[in-house]
């Protein structure tokens, strides 16, 4: 939708193709059936993907922060990590998603320059910068209910005369040209199974990171490995962020923690938000050899808390109604709540079951995670993914080194340290509880390279004239952050690349038209 949006009122023609439509429909839910071999993942597939107008954007947190600069240059202990570009030269696009976001600070600020934009007093005592950083995330807000996240399916409505958005349009396979050298049409079926073929010089697979690696391995009909897959490399490399709980704080020493590390609300817009943890440094991971690792105090709510249905029912969640009666019996935490939120520029305070330290990290690219194909198929004919996730023993040893630390610094900051989880305090590998958190990347990686990537760096896929890819399937290594304002800056970057081309082909057919008949 990004890129379609961007691309609106250019010469260029557009259609977008949309597997469902603009609400959800369980026909097209079931298109996303998964056959897992791997590590155990999240098995219902809405809360990972969705079929709709403005895709995944209709279930996401809004969680937001850009990618740290390490998490796009080569390290020794990383295998097969680097990216062919630094974060320079995504930075300016960065820039530009904060709107596309909502993103009422602008680009992420993960420094102490956010404290006096919440206008609240920075801690006194902060972080080792040797071992750990400040770490905010900026929750996106929709531009139409301050209460909600971006839904990028809002972007919809204003779309120009040459962008055609086409619903209930599943593409099934890219076919190219006999030499497998350029791409020529798409093939596409409705609900009912109803199938079409769009010509098209130019196709941007959008599909996110699962299924734009299957349609490059269902279509086979040239290359029999499928398009862009010669060097086996479509589908592997499959990642996504572990997260896990790492430690607890009782609920008596909540107010403490929660002073410094909770929700914050901006200083002159009480709509904006963002959350304080904290990050390892680039220092230690390189000292240590540590993958990059983020952690956070988490407010898990108790089940009559009396905010909660208030405010899923100002975010318009369908069949929601305020519970007033958890409202009347918390008349007093109400009363609080609201002098947080308007005068003292917090997050509302919630009434709690648990306070817990989260974590969550990058994942060890691995050839052998990864998606496949299997015997199954779906209502339309598509094989359905086979997916074999796996996590490594060195994301458990980033998210253990991670939660020593930051219990080292709760200390130095005069905050009384939790209790570790048994995992973390015996120093074991992941228990089985660890989930990722729908964030799958990597399965079309980028590299200069086609012997080490399926798409080079403006995001072509290799060897396959005007086929693109965008998502985080490019994504060569996952960093610690949310994928979510990478993908959104990446399909900037796109954009301005296709009207460059576009304008470039039009400059050509030009001088040929000028020149005239032989010459």
């Amino acid at each position: 939708m990004t890129i379609a949006r961007e691309l609106s009122g250019t010469p260029l023609r557009v259609t977008v193709l949309e597997s469902g439509g603009p609400e959800r429909d369980k026909r097209v839910d079931a298109l996303d059936a998964i056959e897992n071999v791997g590590w155990p993942r999240v098995e219902d597939q809405w809360l990972v993907r969705n079929r709709m107008i403005g895709g995944s954007s209709n279930t996401w947190t809004g969680r937001c922060a850009p990618f740290d600069a390490i998490d796009l240059q080569y390290r020794d202990w990383v295998p097969d990590s680097g990216w062919p570009f630094a974060i320079d030269e995504v930075t300016p696009f960065i820039d530009r998603s904060a709107r596309y976001l909502g993103l009422g600070l602008g680009n992420g600020i993960t420094d102490d320059r956010i404290w006096n934009l919440a206008g609240h007093p920075q801690p006194s005592i902060g972080p080792d910068p040797d071992k750990i950083l400040p770490m905010f995330w900026q929750f996106s807000r929709d531009p139409v209910n301050q209460y909600d996240r971006a839904r990028f399916g809002r972007l919809a409505a204003g779309l120009g005369a040459n962008v055609n958005l086409v619903t209930n349009a599943t593409v099934l396979r890219i076919n190219v040209t006999e030499s497998a050298n350029a791409v020529e049409s798409v093939e596409f079926a409705a609900v009912d199974g109803r199938r079409w073929s769009l010509p098209a010089r130019t196709v941007v697979l959008c599909a996110g990171g699962i299924e734009n690696a299957r349609l490059l391995l269902a279509s086979d009909n040239v290359a029999a490995h499928g398009v862009g897959n010669d060097k086996d490399l479509v589908g592997r490399y499959l990642m996504d962020h572990p997260r896990i709980t790492v430690a607890r704080f009782p609920l008596k020493n909540a107010k403490a923690v929660l002073s410094q590390f909770a929700i914050f609300k901006a200083r002159n817009d009480s709509s904006v938000s963002f959350q304080h943890g904290m990050r390892l440094s680039p220092a230690i991971q390189r000292s240590e050899r540590l993958l990059n690792c983020a952690a956070w105090v988490d407010e898990r709510l108790a089940p009559d808390d009396p905010w909660d249905s208030f405010i899923r029912y100002l975010r318009k969640e369908p069949g929601i109604r305020p519970d007033f009666r958890a409202m009347a019996a918390n008349s007093g935490l109400v009363l609080y709540g609201l002098k947080e939120h308007f005068v003292a520029h917090r997050a509302l305070p919630r009434k709690l079951g648990a306070v817990t330290v989260e974590a969550m990290c990058e994942q060890l690219p691995n050839p052998d995670s990864r998606v496949t194909l299997a015997d199954r198929r779906d209502r339309l004919g598509m094989p359905i993914s086979r997916i074999d996730w796996r996590t490594s023993d060195q994301e458990a040893r980033a998210m253990q080194r991670m939660t020593e630390l930051m219990v080292e610094q709760f200390a130095r900051m005069g905050i009384e340290p939790p209790v570790l989880e048994d995992w973390v305090r015996d120093g074991a590998t992941f228990p089985p509880t660890v989930r990722d958190v729908a964030h799958p990347t990597g399965t079309t990686r980028m590299a200069d390279d086609p012997s080490h990537g399926v798409v080079d760096a403006q995001c072509q896929v290799h060897n396959v004239d005007g086929l693109f890819i965008g998502g985080s399937s490019v994504f060569p290594t996952a960093g610690q952050s949310n994928p979510t304002q990478m993908i959104v800056a990446l399909a900037l970057r796109l954009a301005d690349l296709l009207k460059d081309r576009a304008a470039a082909v039009t400059a050509i057919g030009r001088e040929v038209a000028a020149a005239g008949p032989g010459d």
